[in-house]
């Protein structure tokens, strides 16, 4: 008698073969377990680094107002150095200008006087400009040499000699002189 067979080959393999279909299963449930396993894990330690995010912008916060304290104070600091600076500039010049006077004052000749007298001072030389009046040409020739002769006084030129007549005064000879003051205390 023949047998006659209506059942697909791969069926008649598998039932033959009951334990292959047991470890088959178990690879799989393995690797549900393992990829569920590796999921929950990822799941846990992003969920802590997102709490140790908020810890940490929470410190980050607190920190921030500390540097911007220190920051305002760094400022003040900054200002009070600048006001101080410029005290003690003033303090150590504060005498320039009395002493500068009393030294030009001893200079100008009689019969001259001043219409307008400008400075501009580099370290410890000053350069001042200044128009005046004068009767006569000596007079202006004794302010030269009394300016050439000083030795706080250096450099000194004329410009501009021009004469005019007033009805109170007479003649009157206007110029200009240019001229370095050294003051020997400012060093």
């Amino acid at each position: 008698m023949t047998k006659i067979n209506l059942i697909p080959k791969e069926s008649i393999i598998k039932e033959s073969h009951p334990e292959m279909t047991a470890l088959l299963l178990t690879i799989i449930s393995l690797l549900i377990l393992v990829l569920g396993y590796t999921y929950i894990a990822k799941l846990t330690k992003r969920s802590s680094i997102k709490k140790e995010i908020v810890v940490v912008d929470s410190e980050l916060a607190q920190l921030q107002t500390v540097i911007d304290q220190i920051a305002r104070i760094k400022a003040q600091k900054d200002a009070i150095n600048a006001k101080k600076t410029a005290l003690e500039s003033l303090n150590k010049s504060r005498l320039v200008y009395p002493i500068f006077m009393e030294d030009l004052v001893k200079i100008l000749p009689p019969g001259m006087w001043l219409l307008n007298l400008n400075t501009k001072s580099v370290e410890s030389i000053m350069q001042i400009n200044f128009n005046a009046s004068a009767y006569d040409n000596y007079i202006i020739a004794d302010l030269l040499q009394a300016l050439e002769n000083s030795n706080k006084f250096n450099s000194p030129e004329i410009s501009g000699i021009t004469t005019s007549v007033s009805a109170d005064r007479g003649i009157i000879k206007q110029f200009s002189i240019t001229v370095n003051y050294i003051n020997q205390e400012w060093k």
